[in-house]
């Protein structure tokens, strides 16, 4: 039996990031069939259809786009083909549009998630240097917001505090500060936190989610840019 995770967080926050790498790692871990259903159709800076040949060499499809994955494509043409799988009880990772409104994506899907015997973990990506989640009370403000808006309440938080290259080990502590605050605040655990391998090596020790998503580096970031 798979798994179903719902993520949502705020532009910017490396919410597409921790779904492509959540992805490999059910992958690589045996644990397959993996779909990640692309949802992230508002405002979408990144998106995960743009690894979609990447992820096919590792049995990962991208499904959620009803033009195919066109990239020269903007139109926010939502295809939920992916509910079946949902229904099946496959790993199946939805990336939900940046920012509470990114939830009214996921509406379609309660049917077929309330129909599914796989556990459900609907997690909140948190990043300390995003203006919208900088502190604990706006993380948890966030959070708040999405469970109002939603028939599924927030399962966990995910601390993703980077900088992107410039990210050092300071910048994974500060913000894993401040989503053990929010986390007690709501009553939620710190469920993951992602982390480049080389700093991760340095600070294992205060890492203090349940599981830790480590990557080498950047999947949703070309070594030009």
């Amino acid at each position: 039996m798979g798994r179903i995770y719902i993520i949502c967080g705020f532009y910017g926050s490396g919410k597409t990031e921790f779904c492509v790498n959540l992805a490999v790692k059910l992958a690589e871990s045996g644990e397959t069939p993996v779909t990640i259903a692309d949802l992230d159709v508002i405002n979408p800076y990144f998106r995960s259809r743009e690894k979609e040949t990447l992820l096919a060499t590792k049995g990962i499809e991208i499904m959620g786009n009803a033009l195919e994955n066109n990239l020269g494509q903007d139109l926010p043409a939502v295809s939920y083909a992916f509910a079946s799988r949902i229904v099946r009880g496959e790993n199946v990772i939805l990336d939900l549009a940046g920012g509470e409104a990114g939830v009214k994506l996921l509406a379609p899907c309660y049917s077929a998630i309330g129909n599914s015997k796989a556990p459900v973990e609907f997690l909140c990506v948190v990043n300390r240097f995003r203006p919208e989640t900088d502190s604990a009370e706006k993380m948890a403000g966030f959070v708040r917001r999405v469970n109002g808006m939603s028939k599924l309440g927030i399962t966990g938080l995910v601390n993703n505090g980077h900088m992107l290259r410039e990210t050092a080990a300071s910048h994974i502590l500060d913000s894993q500060e401040a989503a053990l605050e929010a986390a007690d605040i709501l009553g939620l655990p710190l469920r993951y936190t992602q982390i480049r391998r080389d700093i991760y090596e340095g600070i294992s020790d205060k890492i203090v989610s349940k599981d830790v998503l480590i990557f080498e580096k950047l999947a949703m970031r070309e070594s030009w840019q």
